[in-house]
Order: C-alpha cells, then structure tokens, then sequence
C-alpha cells in the first residue's frame, strides 16, 4: 500500500500549523512507521498557496498511485478532531493566502461536480476516536478556502483517475500556543494539546490501515 499524508505550513498571524507539525514529525517516527511493514508513507507539507498547493500536490501524485490521501488541516475554533465528509466545489475566503492572493465565488473546477462526499465511512471512524478517548466529530463543511480546494481536488482526482483511490480531510484544533498568543482575544477559544493531536492522526492511520487491508 502506499499512504500520503498531507499538512500546511503556517499562515496569516501564527508562527505554527499544527497540521504541519505533525506530518513533520510522522515523517521521522521510525516506530510508527515499523508498525505497517509494505506500507509507503509520503508525506509532504504544503504551501498556503491557491496555485502552488495543487501544483504541488499533482507532482505528488505524478509519482506513482495512491491507495489513500490523508490531508490534514488547521481550523481555528473547532475543539475537536474534525472529520470532514464534503468537499464543495469553491474557494471563497476574504482570507488572503501566503502569496497574498483572494478568491471570492469561484469555482476550483468548472467542468467538475459541484460537491464530492468522501466514501470513508466517516461516522465509524468517528466512533473509533472517541472510544480511544479522542474527542472527535463529523463536519460537512470544510470551509471554502485551501483547506477545502485541496480536498475537493483529490476527491476529483479520485473520482477520475482512481489515484488516490480514497482520500479524506481532517481538520485539527488551534494548539494551546496559538490560543495563548491571541489574548486578550482568546476567550472561550477551544485548543487540544500536541501529543493528543499527534495520537488521533496515528489513530486514524490505524483504523484506515485496518480497513483497507
């Protein structure tokens, strides 16, 4: 089997992306890693960027098949292990990317569905989180920024060329860090720490490992 799993740099006022983080660290946990014998894990962490995360992401696949992508991404604000079920056809954000580019109301790809649901049983998954303890919800809204014009490529890509064969998006919460640096604007603003973070991902490794073996 081969596996990849995906993050984002930092962007707009952090310093940090947990997602990034934590493929960075996957990538030279060599326990991790022996536990999967015949499995290729890829993992790459990707540019805020509109254009570049995708060019980025097509050399990816450009390399040989995927039995499944794993994308990872931070959402500020959600205080659990999100799991996203939908990918819209849209990329509509007054955020700018890290190459200060905006794009309201446009549509990623013209020619394509205007939605994909991911054909992970999200709800299964969802329940195997939480029973290892790990708060964790299911979400039909990935947003409309790179977050989500990365799923909804993969998920077109899939359905097109079959590589990858799955894929599914995950979005994490802020890390206490990133909360602590907002005062005095962090009231009520949700966190999960690094190492819970770090489990859930290998968690769901697991459970995907498991189920497409």
């Amino acid at each position: 089997m081969r596996i990849l799993v995906t993050g984002f740099e930092p962007f707009g006022e952090d310093t940090v992306n947990p997602s990034g983080e934590i493929v960075k660290k996957l990538s030279k946990d060599r326990k991790f890693a022996e536990k999967y014998p015949g499995v290729e894990f890829v993992f790459r962490v990707l540019p805020v960027s509109y254009e570049k995360s995708i060019s980025a992401l097509e050399e990816i696949y450009l390399t040989g098949e995927f039995d499944f992508s794993l994308h990872l991404g931070q959402a500020g604000g959600v205080a659990a292990i999100t799991l996203e079920r939908v990918a819209v056809n849209l990329m509509d954000s007054e955020h700018p990317d890290n190459d200060n580019v905006t794009k309201v109301d446009e549509k990623i790809s013209v020619e394509s569905a205007d939605a994909y649901l991911t054909v992970v049983n999200v709800k299964a998954l969802a329940q195997y989180l939480n029973k290892k303890k790990i708060p964790a919800v299911i979400s039909y809204t990935a947003g409309q920024y790179i977050c989500n014009e990365v799923y909804f490529y993969s998920m077109e890509r899939s359905r097109r060329t079959k590589n990858p064969r799955q894929c599914l998006f995950v979005h994490l919460p802020f890390l206490p860090e990133q909360v602590a640096r907002r005062y005095p604007k962090n009231r009520n603003l949700p966190s999960m720490c690094f190492e819970l973070q770090y489990k859930a991902v290998r968690e769901i490794l697991n459970w995907l490992l498991q189920k497409g073996r």
